[in-house]
């Protein structure tokens, strides 16, 4: 039999991924779709994969399963087996065995802690193939993929989360003279303990989340389910979601207001897509679970639909139709990001073209034959600052505008004028030049528009950080979306040229914020008492130096009660809080 499995393999090895083998009654078809995974990642059937890393083995998946493997290698004593546990990406994290010959055995084929044992590093294999099977699996002898691993058996199955989520496996292995189908129930057996402690180890938050992902889930709608420290998504949904967004989400659905609604419809920033949120109060908080969906799709919406949905600067667009009369108006107050969106509306219509950036002084002639010149010339011309206009100069800006709408229209031109303004500080005949022609675009100042900030960071960092040497983690990116950013956008470049400059570590953490932005209350309004208390925990915080048991002292509370109080009113700097 193991002759026949052995030229099975050999056979499909030769004839390649897509050829057909003749394995009825030979080879189970678990086995042979696993060959065939392992032909297509090109892995090598005659030396093993020497792939080695440091392991964590005080993971939480180590810490729930350590127990349980010492209480079964002395039960298994003599046996002539071995058991291995490895981690979701087929790390191997512990090996469990009495036999000493067994352990050099295993050692000469590399079996043995920190070794790579996923199915595209050695092919078929307990370990690897029963988690991308998602399922038991018994590989005995030839049936391996690679020659070195012929002499063995191994059951393995894969361990999981609650939510269902694969996070290891298990497998009972030893050389085929002790061979048993037995060996798979024992490793279910052992599995299911694991799975037991995973489950008793893990908090009621966690088992909250986990119940709602199985309840609103299905295959094939795109779905999150979140709270601020975790986030679960299906397979349709992992493109939706990032660090970034998570700290986005949270801060936007933690802010709103869910009295008059269980659900709330969000189009972010920038996206062709919906967000349908509910709120879900089972468990000891509260968490989200989101819905996405494409807006092409809901295309028959109804209007009191569409008017539920929050539109925030859909710049994909906006920029579609923005200047087919070849002026572009970004109206909204300074520093809100009027040139950001401007040339983010230019980048999407002209790739790759020039763009002349003129800002309009009070003390200063603006040069309105240049820009007329530029326009002339096809070039795009971005005039910053309309609203500094002096009253002398309001007929050079209308004949301007009148002359190149009237050349766009008549396709002569096919440049755009990109005009940013602030109506409110604006001369009467410059308000009522925009009034005539309409704003394209509208920005908001950053206090009512947190949901850019992630987006907005990210840029000014690949600006003035080209070397690309820092990030920013979630928590400190939850600080910056949680603070109300007065001086807008010039203070939030300036924030990020400091911490650039100052932090040296390649992640900005949230302990590297200036102190006012660690102690931004969250964006939901607190109530007088909890207002009052986060400014007692604040000043205890300090009189300690940030020393949590005493402040705990100080305010007269137990440290469990202070950690609980921090993370609801926003104070927790933990940097693995989301």
């Amino acid at each position: 039999m193991r002759d026949l499995v052995r030229q099975a393999r050999q056979e499909l090895i030769r004839v390649g991924l897509f050829g057909d083998v003749r394995a009825e009654g030979v080879v189970p078809d678990l086995i042979l779709r696993s060959w065939r995974r392992s032909i297509s990642s090109s892995v090598d059937s005659t030396s093993l994969c020497r792939r080695h890393q440091d392991i964590d083995t005080d993971s939480f998946l180590c810490r729930a399963a350590g127990p349980v493997l010492d209480r079964w290698q002395h039960q298994l004593a003599d046996t002539g087996t071995t058991l291995f546990l490895s981690d979701r990406a087929g790390n191997i994290v512990a090996r469990r065995t009495s036999d000493n010959s067994a352990r050099r055995r295993l050692d000469r084929v590399h079996a043995a802690e920190g070794f790579d044992y996923s199915e595209e590093s050695v092919g078929t294999n307990g370990l690897g193939t029963s988690m991308v099977e998602k399922r038991a699996v018994y590989v005995e002898g030839s049936q391996h993929y690679n020659e070195a691993l012929a002499a063995l058996v191994c059951a393995a199955l894969p361990v999981c989360a609650p939510a269902g989520s694969v996070i290891g496996s298990i497998s009972l292995g030893g050389p085929v003279e002790v061979a048993n189908p037995l060996m798979l129930s024992l490793t279910r057996e052992i599995g299911q303990q694991i799975e037991e402690r995973v489950r008793a180890a893990s908090r009621p938050q966690d088992l909250a989340l986990a119940m709602s992902f199985m309840r609103f889930t299905n295959s094939r709608r795109p779905t999150v389910v979140m709270d601020q420290e975790s986030l679960l998504a299906n397979t349709p949904g992992l493109p939706y979601v990032s660090a970034d967004s998570h700290v986005m989400l949270w801060e936007l659905l933690n802010a709103h207001d869910w009295s008059t609604s269980e659900t709330a419809r969000l189009q972010l920033d920038a996206t062709l897509f919906e967000v349908v949120a509910r709120r879900v109060l089972d468990g000891p908080r509260a968490h989200f679970v989101l819905h996405y969906s494409d807006l092409e799709t809901r295309a028959d919406q109804s209007s009191d639909s569409k008017a539920a949905v929050r539109h925030i600067h859909t710049l994909a667009a906006a920029g579609a139709g923005a200047a087919d009369n070849g002026l572009v108006v970004v109206e909204g107050p300074r520093g809100s990001g009027r040139a950001t969106v401007s040339r983010d509306l230019h980048a999407n219509r002209r790739a790759g073209m020039v763009l002349e950036v003129i800002t309009v002084s009070r003390g200063t002639a603006t040069p309105w034959t240049a820009v007329a010149d530029h326009l002339a010339a096809g070039t795009d011309v971005l005039l910053r600052r309309v609203e500094d206009v002096p009253a002398g100069e309001t007929h050079d800006l209308s004949r301007l505008v009148d002359q190149h709408r009237a050349a766009a229209a008549a396709g002569q031109r096919n440049s755009n004028l990109l005009l940013t303004v602030c109506v409110e500080r604006a001369s009467a005949e410059v308000r009522a030049l925009i009034d005539e022609v309409g704003p394209t675009v509208r920005t908001e100042a950053l206090s009512q528009t947190p949901e850019r900030i992630p987006g907005l960071a990210k840029r000014i960092l690949d600006r003035i950080d080209p070397s690309g040497r820092h990030a920013m983690s979630p928590a400190a990116l939850q600080s910056f979306m949680q603070w109300s950013w007065p001086g807008n956008i010039s203070e939030l470049t300036d924030t990020l040229a400091t911490l650039v400059r100052e932090v040296h570590a390649s992640v900005i953490q949230r302990r590297h914020l200036p102190q006012h932005l660690q102690e931004a209350p969250p964006r939901r309004l607190l109530t007088l008492i909890e207002t009052a208390e986060r400014e007692a925990i604040i000043k205890a915080l300090n009189a300690s130096g940030g020393n949590k048991s005493e402040a705990a002292v100080l305010l007269g509370i137990g440290r469990t009660t202070l950690y609980r109080r921090l993370r609801h009113l926003g104070l927790d700097g933990d940097e693995g809080c989301l």
